[in-house]
């Protein structure tokens, strides 16, 4: 059992520092409850970079909401992004992924909440998932303005790591 007032990713406040990374929030995947832990800014940042380098359709990379499955998926189709993401081990996890469309949603609107050193940068970064349609495009969120859209596989944006724990 927790001692009281120990903070918990249940009862954290967004932008607290626990589970090896930054709370950028809570949802549900499916009917299990978690929450969203953004990788340290210094270890979990990486610099503009291609989604994938084949702009072929990468089967099981369609989740709005999985980011993990999708970057699993990813790694498969060889994207080098996702294999860095996948390999990271820090502060003892190494479970973090390429967010998807849905969690990069919760991280923008997490911003005000967060650090200032653990913000994300006024740029777009890569969600996890794909474009249905056409399949050489992946779902980008702006950090500037919050819009999502859809970019092709080969431009060049930002990534965070992030990792999910179950409450």
């Amino acid at each position: 059992m927790n001692a009281p007032g120990q903070l918990t990713p249940a009862n954290a406040p967004i932008g607290a520092l626990l589970a090896g990374g930054i709370l950028l929030g809570r949802f549900f995947l499916e009917v299990q409850p978690y929450a969203l832990i953004g990788a340290p800014k210094a270890q979990g940042d990486f610099p503009r970079t291609v989604w994938n380098k084949g702009l072929e359709r990468v089967a099981d990379a369609l989740s709005d909401f999985d980011g993990l499955a999708n970057t699993r998926a990813m790694a498969e189709a060889s994207s080098a992004l996702a294999t860095k993401i996948l390999a990271l081990r820090l502060a003892d996890h190494d479970d973090w992924y390429l967010p998807s469309r849905g969690e990069l949603l919760l991280a923008w609107s997490a911003r005000a909440a967060l650090p200032e050193a653990e913000r994300f940068d006024k740029d777009w970064y890569w969600s996890s998932t794909q474009s249905a349609d056409p399949s050489d495009y992946a779902w980008g969120q702006g950090f500037t303005s919050g819009y999502q859209d859809t970019w092709r596989k080969a431009f060049k944006f930002m990534a965070r790591a992030v990792r999910r724990v179950s409450i």
